[in-house]
């Protein structure tokens, strides 16, 4: 589903100018996975046991990382437009005659550059590759790798839907946090 609606409205791609080829956004990037993730072990618990399973608390911290994420990544964006859009409305105000001020040329977001491929688009920022969007990609991509396996792992030892879904433990939370805390930040400058 996550692929057709990609397909169709760019889900998983960032708001963005561009007319060729939008970019993929690593934040929405990651809540598609974990949403993904969890939706194929709720869908495979209810057809094994034929309840619906108990989340963890982990669980739902785990959408709260991916969620705050999306959410402070789109925020960043709005920022980003509307001081370009403040920039330009200074400039006009300052002028002598607003309609022949120049145009102020703010930093173009990287966001609206056309898009590469999927793995360049989401370990990329306005310089390239870069080692914090690997460094959350590979966090996210090894963990969900493992929750899968326990999941599958426990739908075969278990009859009881409340026991499947593995609890993360709270470290790894905190990394995956951490990790998700050090792109925001630092997407916060990309078009500065």
């Amino acid at each position: 589903m996550i692929i057709v609606l990609q397909l169709k409205y760019g889900i998983v791609s960032d708001n963005s100018t561009s007319t060729i080829k939008k970019s993929y956004s690593y934040s929405r990037v990651q809540l598609a996975w974990w949403t993904l993730i969890l939706l194929s072990a709720i869908i495979a618990i209810i057809f094994k046991t034929h309840n619906l399973p108990q989340l963890w608390q982990s669980t739902l911290v785990l959408l709260g990382i991916g969620s705050l994420t999306t959410a402070s990544g789109r925020i960043i964006d709005i920022s980003d437009d509307s001081s370009a859009a403040a920039a330009q409305s200074k400039a006009a105000a300052q002028a002598v005659n607003p309609a022949e001020a120049p145009p102020v040329k703010p930093p173009s977001p990287h966001r609206n550059e056309d898009g590469q491929n999927f793995f360049l688009d989401i370990l990329s920022d306005k310089n390239g590759l870069s080692m914090h969007r690997f460094q959350a990609v590979a966090l996210n991509f090894v963990i969900g790798l493992w929750f899968i396996y326990k999941v599958f792992e426990n739908i075969k030892n278990q009859t009881n839907s409340n026991n499947i879904i593995p609890d993360i433990d709270q470290n790894n939370l905190i990394l995956l946090g951490l990790s998700a805390g050090t792109y925001v930040v630092l997407k916060s400058g990309e078009n500065k």
